[in-house]
């Protein structure tokens, strides 16, 4: 009958949701044993009207966070799941033991090594392309380089660095060449594009360093398309 039909379906689906449960608790213990090579982690299983700044504070319990993300649909709904970036590996792994299977907004969440970051981590500060290199391609090279150009602008030795956090993930380098066009920008790098996003930070540099640091004390905390973005020098140059 009818309502027998609903109630196998109905087991079915909870059945899969359930397997599914357990194989992403299963593959967040495994990398609770892994030892990870970069500060980012991924979170699955959130709710709905999770925001970013919900799973922030929530992650925030095993370390600092510098980014969170709610991982969305073409249609700008969440997908469930987020991004979370910490200062340091130690605090990623914190999260990856501690924070699995606790309870945001009404649903247990598991964390699991981001294994995309992973791939990448070796070429985290890498420049896609040049003007140089453009110039000197085929056609479909060039055109194809100009979609993944992630910098601009003229380098040159003993330039001030100048680290930008919280980006959106698809702010170009112009972007923020225009936002800090006041304070004599030399070079804008966004970094290496990730299923077409930044990667959700920038290095900026200034030719004198007093323009780095009269950036820093004006766009510190600014909003960049709801997002207050963090300014401040480049502590790895």
């Amino acid at each position: 009958s009818p309502p027998r039909k609903r109630c196998i379906h109905f087991r079915a689906c909870a059945e899969i949701h359930l397997g599914r449960s357990m194989a992403s608790e299963s593959q967040a213990k495994k990398s609770a044993g892994a030892k990870l090579g970069h500060p980012t982690v991924y979170v699955g299983n959130l709710a709905w009207e999770v925001e970013w700044s919900d799973l922030r504070d929530h992650m925030s319990k095993a370390g600092p966070v510098v980014r969170a993300d709610i991982l969305t649909r073409y249609d700008g709904k969440s997908k469930g799941c987020g991004i979370v970036r910490y200062h340091n590996v130690k605090a990623a792994q914190k999260a990856i033991s501690e924070l699995t299977n606790t309870t945001l907004m009404g649903r247990q969440i598991f964390v699991r090594e981001d294994r995309e970051a992973g791939k990448k981590v070796k070429e985290s500060r890498k420049s896609v392309s040049t003007q140089d290199t453009i110039a000197g391609s085929s056609k479909d090279e060039r055109k194809e380089a100009k979609k993944t150009n992630t910098s601009g602008g003229t380098l040159q030795a003993g330039m001030t660095s100048v680290f930008v956090g919280n980006i959106p993930w698809h702010t170009e380098w112009t972007t923020l060449q225009k936002l800090f066009s006041d304070y004599n920008v030399g070079h804008v790098d966004t970094g290496e594009l990730r299923h077409g996003r930044s990667r959700g930070w920038a290095i900026i540099k200034f030719a004198e360093k007093e323009d780095a640091e009269a950036a820093i004390k004006a766009l510190n905390g600014h909003s960049l398309e709801g997002r207050q973005i963090e300014v401040r020098l480049d502590n790895k140059a």
